[in-house]
């Protein structure tokens, strides 16, 4: 199976069986859930949760 097929076939399959994506991760926009992605491969999503409620209100903004 080459890439683009892999690729069709996982989005399908999640499209079909898990169409709403759910994480215990606390977000309100796209920025937000990639910087918490990242931290979360570090710790807990419980203690992502904790630091980044200080971090988003100083850094609201890619450009922070």
């Amino acid at each position: 199976m080459k890439r683009q097929a892999r690729f069709d076939y996982v989005i399908s399959f999640f499209s079909a069986n898990k169409p709403e994506v759910e994480t215990e991760l606390i977000f309100e926009n796209t920025y937000q859930l990639l910087v918490s992605v990242i931290l979360s491969a570090q710790c807990t999503d419980e203690r992502v949760n904790i630091v980044t409620a200080d971090l988003f209100r100083k850094y609201t903004k890619p450009e922070d």
